[in-house]
């Protein structure tokens, strides 16, 4: 069926909508940015190709040495079957790039590279491109011309069953669910391929001509050595649209027998687990080919090895609920999410208490008997010095040692906060909103609010966890950089306190190495956690300069002042911090406070020294 005008204009709309611009400034005096096309196949938030696109972005722009221009385009015509739809997006991305020189095309999944294929002439013929993530079966042709590269993976596609059978031997009948797209009917028609070895031992029921109600259905009514084996669902039989795999949630709810997802992407969502893809390992090759090619390395000239399935991944929690032993796993298997016991639980605070008593009790001798040599001692006085000035050094260096172990203690206790507790409140939370769906007694109508507010306070137990987790580990730092970390806790404190908290940046700014970054964010996080608290202050402003082979952070607002020998003694622990972490750098860290206001400054060399 041909689409009207109309139909067109809102198709041409939808793309308009669908594609957006990424941009990222390295330097401020750089030359002219790299432009680099990023095509999805059906969309930024949809698995497997989202966590490629993280790890290839993340890694492309924190490692670029030149600023990039990063656009964006989805292929969505790869969910439906009207191949005229695609004109719209082609008018689009001439008339986007009309009178602009594009650098690097990079085409992840299968209908992004058939996309650049077919329109190959039509669109950038002689641009550098890059085709990641496609399967060998579907290596495209534009991957042999001279100016494009190929880095692909090769599915072993009898491994997802070989899995199910090890794990439940005694699994007789297998429910497949995969969509009803061109592109997900032919993964249909490659999985019945190479499933037919199975054929003897293992009923299979393909669900691809199904709606996902049908589908709910089905599973909900599985005989009891079955299982439910979910590839992929963009487009179910009936035609409507699935986006972000959410249709495996509602599947693994309604399930009476055990579900095995694709990868790794569903672990504590309710998947068993099994082979799990490589996607961003797959994300950083892309970004390195991808920085090869844009410092001027002939993209036909690189070739790299084909990625595999990775190490098994499974959910503890899933084992536990279908009985399935660890011993049956495959050698080197990982198993997340395992609820841990006392000492595993506690183990670091146990550990790290007995450290600081161990160390207290070092320190107190040692400061012990250094007063007891002064007092004994009536010659060498010079002897002396000279030693008590080696411990001095030697009790700074452990400072600083106490400081790196408390950022490797943050970093472990926010990755455990985040990954571990924060999975198991929201598997509690979801627990809690299937429960409460399934309340039929006379008195469900207040059982119901109940659970609805029970689940509501697990909402903000989660939502207090992620921000303890970023306090403790700020992750934004590792991925977006010095500026965009302290801007975004700058919009924090704006949303959440009285101070207005402002970051200016000097001309001629450029990225510091990885310690000084971590140095000046806590320096500032702790100055802005005393203006908050104590400082009673309007406004206040963070102000970062470089040059002359320094990096120089001022920070000044505007409240009553304090004064650092205070009787509380906060003030002192905070700056003491500070000062330790700077001096580590061979910096300085000077600090004025008066009625009008406190200004805080902070200098350190940037030599390779560091």
């Amino acid at each position: 069926m041909m689409m009207g005008d109309s139909s067109r204009t809102l198709w041409y709309e939808a793309w308009l909508v669908g594609a957006f611009l990424l941009f990222s400034t390295l330097g401020a005096n750089a030359a002219d940015p790299k432009r680099v096309l990023l095509l999805h196949s059906f969309g930024r938030d949809f698995a497997p190709f989202s966590e490629m696109t993280k790890s290839f972005q993340a890694a492309l722009v924190k490692r670029s040495p030149e600023p990039l221009d990063i656009y964006e385009a989805s292929i969505f015509t790869a969910r439906f079957r009207e191949p005229e739809n695609e004109g719209s997006l082609v008018k689009y991305l001439q008339d986007l790039f009309s009178g602009r020189r594009l650098d690097l095309i990079v085409a992840q999944g299968g209908p992004a590279a058939a996309f650049v294929e077919k329109y190959r002439k039509q669109l950038f013929s002689d641009t550098a491109m890059v085709i990641a993530g496609v399967d060998a079966r579907l290596t495209a042709a534009a991957a042999l011309t001279p100016n494009a590269t190929y880095i692909g993976v090769r599915l072993g596609l009898p491994a997802f069953v070989e899995n199910i059978l090890r794990v439940r031997p005694e699994t007789t009948d297998i429910a497949v669910v995969i969509g009803n797209s061109p592109n997900e009917q032919y993964w249909a028609g490659e999985l019945h391929r190479e499933f037919q070895p199975f054929a003897d031992r293992v009923h299979f029921e393909w669900l691809d001509a199904s709606s996902l109600d049908e589908m709910l259905r089905r599973v909900a009514r599985l005989p009891p050595q079955s299982a439910v084996l979910y590839f992929m669902l963009a487009v179910d039989g009936a035609g409507a649209v699935h986006p972000l795999d959410a249709a495996f949630t509602r599947i693994s709810e309604v399930a009476a027998v055990p579900v095995f997802g694709y990868g790794d992407y569903h672990l504590g969502q309710g998947s068993v687990g099994g082979p799990a893809d490589q996607t961003q390992a797959l994300g950083q090759q892309t970004a390195d080919v991808a920085l090869r090619i844009l410092a001027g390395e002939r993209a036909g000239d690189i070739k790299t090895p084909l990625f595999g399935l990775g190490i098994p991944a499974y959910d503890w929690r899933e084992l536990q609920r279908w009985g399935i032993s660890e011993a049956i796993l495959p050698p080197n298997s990982e198993v997340r999410f395992r609820s841990p016991g006392v000492w595993e639980l506690y183990r670091w605070y146990i550990v790290g208490t007995i450290s600081l008593v161990v160390l207290q009790t070092l320190l107190i001798a040692s400061f012990l008997l250094q007063r007891a040599k002064r007092r004994t001692a009536e010659i060498g006085i010079r002897v002396k010095e000279s030693e008590l000035r080696v411990s001095y050094d030697q009790v700074r260096q452990l400072a600083g040692r106490l400081i790196y172990a408390q950022e490797e203690e943050r970093t472990r206790i926010a990755r455990e906060l985040h990954d571990d507790v924060g999975q198991r409140v929201a598997s509690l939370s979801i627990g809690l909103s299937s429960l409460r769906r399934r309340v039929s007694n006379p008195d469900g109508d207040t059982t119901r609010s109940e659970l609805s507010g029970l689940q509501q306070q697990v909402v903000g137990l989660a939502k207090d966890l992620r921000d303890l987790s970023h306090e403790l580990h700020p992750g934004a730092l590792e991925h977006v950089g010095l500026l965009e970390a302290l801007r975004g806790r700058c919009e924090e404190i704006n949303g959440e306190s009285g101070t207005r908290v402002d970051v200016e940046v000097a001309d001629g700014w450029s990225e510091v190495a990885d310690d000084v970054e971590l140095c000046l964010y806590r320096v500032a996080q702790e100055a802005l956690r005393n203006i908050t608290k104590h400082a009673h202050a309007r406004t206040a402003r963070i102000s970062l300069a470089r040059g002359n082979g320094h990096v120089v952070m001022r920070i000044t607002d505007d409240g009553g002042g304090f004064q650092e020998n205070g009787s509380n003694g906060l003030h002192g622990i905070g700056l003491l911090s500070m000062r330790e972490r700077v001096r580590m750098l061979e910096g300085t860290f000077e600090m004025e406070s008066s009625s009008r206001g406190t200004v805080a400054t902070v200098v350190i060399p940037t030599g390779e020294g560091h």
